[in-house]
Order: structure tokens, then sequence, then C-alpha cells
């Protein structure tokens, strides 16, 4: 699960690429300069920063401080449709937070809703509450959208920073439900944060992302059966101590988030868990891994372990997570018994195959139970000739055209 900082770095390295003299798309097809882009920020973020003329001629509407653009769902995404919206369709951006203070410097607005509609129209969110350190609550309802040429940052911070980095004084944050990641940069600065609800379409909580967050003692989960990566969670003692069993296994809502030390075999059965967390055998001594019933397996379920064998059990969902069986140095055998078409590693932009920690020159061999064949996904496998594929003798031409192993019937 560690994608997210790759991706910071090839987005910060894009940034710096067009600030040497590329371009920024304006979301309508059109190029516009880096240093061209209007400079609407004289001072730093912050409570009382004061809007430029350019942000308030955006101002369509203002409630409780938050400063609202209202335009169409095709002026805010390049396909519309694909978020169940017609172009003319009306969208609310909130592009910036604007404080009010008392007499005695008091801020008026300290506890913040943003709604996810305003008269049925959809709200976004661009990035409006970084360093505003005078918040106490932040209930997030809207999705996040990207950085507006009269957003109250710049777009470098757009990029590094997350909507509460700064925020010292927040003690309650609900997520929007379109947060994916939380990562260690995320909730920077929030030293106040008693309680935090991760929301339905978290799917990974970096090693560190509560790093900043030394208040914390409350932790709510819309759906934490949604999550893959939970890394972050082993950080915060008295949340995973109390969880821990006399096997050493931590088991939550019925998800496998840490196997234990073990022993040379261990069998995990789907009466007691649904769902194996990413990471869960990294500190196991186990050699041989059973799953039985067992209906889900995460992103990077067997990282860093040293299991030689595993078999999935025909009950297993057959679509393989990405990074699965991957980095699991000692691999040997891995067996896959379901019968049904199995995809390999679905990505948002497509298949990542099967990946194994695979430098050529260990023995590996895979046995697959299933005659029926995925061929994207499959076009996708990393794997190499020391990889021999047991498979039906229905499909053994397939896996010899799509892959780079040794294939043969089983």
């Amino acid at each position: 699960m560690k994608k997210k900082n790759v991706l910071w770095v090839v987005v910060i390295a894009a940034a710096v690429a067009m600030a040497a003299g590329g371009g920024i798309g304006n979301g309508e097809g059109k190029q516009e300069d880096w240093l061209s882009a209007p400079k609407v920020q004289a001072e730093e973020p912050g409570p009382k920063v004061t809007l430029s003329p350019l942000q308030r001629e955006k101002i369509s509407l203002k409630q409780d401080g938050l400063c609202y653009h209202k335009t169409t769902a095709g002026e805010t995404w390049r396909n519309p449709k694909e978020y169940g919206y017609e172009e003319s369709d009306p969208v609310y951006e909130l592009f910036a937070f604007e404080q009010e203070f008392d007499g005695n410097g008091n801020a008026k607005y300290t506890d913040i809703v943003v709604p996810r509609e305003i008269d049925g129209a959809p709200v976004i969110d661009c990035n409006s509450f970084i360093d505003h350190y005078e918040i106490k609550s932040l209930r997030m309802q809207a999705a996040y959208s990207g950085w507006r040429d009269y957003s109250t940052r710049s777009q470098e911070e757009d990029i590094l920073f997350c909507r509460v980095s700064g925020c010292k004084n927040l003690e309650y944050y609900e997520m929007a439900d379109d947060t994916d990641y939380l990562d260690d940069i995320d909730l920077k600065g929030c030293t106040s944060l008693k309680e935090i609800v991760i929301p339905k379409g978290m799917k990974s909580m970096e090693d560190g992302a509560f790093g900043y967050c030394e208040n914390l003692k409350s932790i709510k989960f819309d759906d934490f059966s949604n999550l893959d990566c939970v890394d972050a969670l082993k950080d915060l003692p008295w949340w995973w101590d109390k969880r821990v069993r006399k096997n050493g296994m931590v088991i939550y809502k019925k998800c496998l988030l840490d196997a234990g030390k073990g022993s040379k075999t261990v069998t995990i059965h789907g009466n007691k868990i649904k769902k194996i967390m990413s990471h869960a055998f990294e500190k196991s001594k186990a050699k041989t891994v059973k799953l039985v019933n067992v209906k889900e397996l995460s992103e990077e379920t067997f990282w860093g372990s040293n299991v030689e064998k595993i078999i999935v059990g025909k009950e297993t969902d057959p679509v393989i997570p990405a990074g699965c069986f991957g980095s699991t140095r000692s691999l040997k055998e891995l067996h896959i018994m379901s019968r049904k078409k199995l995809i390999w590693g679905p990505e948002p932009w497509g298949y990542s195959g099967l990946c194994l920690f695979d430098d050529g020159k260990d023995k590996i061999d895979i046995y697959i139970h299933s005659d029926k064949f995925h061929t994207a996904s499959m076009k996708e496998w990393s794997c190499g000739k020391n990889v021999t594929v047991h498979v039906p003798k229905k499909v053994v031409a397939k896996y010899r055209k799509y892959t780079k192993c040794t294939v043969v019937a089983l």
C-alpha cells in the first residue's frame, strides 16, 4: 500500500516540470502557463486571510463563512455522466472559507458543516480549510475537487496538503465519503484531534497517518470491512492493544488485522474471519497458510511474510486484489481452489495482474483450478519461466499465449 507515496512524488515532479515551462489544464482542454495563472493569494492561508477581488467575484452563495461558486457539471468534470450528471446540471464549488471575528477577536464559526448538496445540486470542496486553526469541528459531506485559479491557497499547497492540514485546534472530524487514503501528511498539525469518523469509501490508512494526533481517543468507522490497509491503527496502543488475543491475532469486525506470530501452519476459518487485511502475516512465523471459507482478501495481504505455501479455498472471492501475494519472498506454492473466473489485480486504470517477488531464480508453483479465463488481467502477469502454472487442460494454450510462465496441465 505504498503506492500513494509514489503518487505524491510523481505529482510533485509534474508540478516542478510545469513550473519550469510546461502548462496546466484548466479543465476545458485549454492550457494555461503556470506562471501566468492569476495570483489571488496575497496572504498566508489561515483564519484571517482576506479574499481577493477575483475570489469575491466568484461568490455565488455565502453561508456561515462558506463561499460557493455556482457552476455546471460540464465546467467541473470532463465527463459529467460518469458522476451521474448532465453537462448543464448545477454544481456548487466551495472554494473559500471566510472567518468572521467579534470585537474580542473570537471566531464566529468554529463548528463547520459542509453539505453534500445545496437545493439538490452537488457540492464539491476545493481544500478550503488549510491552516484554519480556529476550527473546533468539521463535518465534511462534500466530495473533494481539484485546485481552481481562484482557490484560497496555491496549487503547490493543494498538491501537498489535505483538507485539515494545520487545523491545530480541530477536535472532531467527519471525513467525506470519497476519501479513500489517509497518510502521514493528511492530518499534519492536528494535535488537538480527539475523535475522527472514517468514511465507508476509505481503503487505506497508512503507517503514521495519526502521527500528529497525540490526543486522539476515538475512531468510528462507517464500514470497517471496506478497508484494506489499517497500518495506522498499529500506532495507537489504546486502540490496538485491547484487541490483541492470547494467540497474538488481532481481529476486529471479523477482519484479520494481524495473524500474530503463530505456528508453522495456520488455518483461517471463515466463520470467524471474513476478510484478511493488508500485511496481516508480516510478523507471522507461518510457513503454510490455509484459508477455509474466507470471503475476501486485501491488497498486499501477504506482503512481507515468510509464507512458503498458500492455499486459498474455493469460497474466497475470485477477484484477486492488487499485490495480494506480492513481496512474499519465500513463496514456493500457491493454490487457488476457486472454480470461478479469476480476475487479477483490478485497479482504477485497469489491471496489475499477478505480481510476485520474483527475481527469476527461485522455483514457484501455482495451481489454478478454474478453467475460466479473464484475458485483460492475465495479460498483465509479470511472472517468468521459473514460475510453473498448473491449470486445467482446457486453458493451457491461453496461459501459454498470455504469460511468460511455464504452463502445464493439472
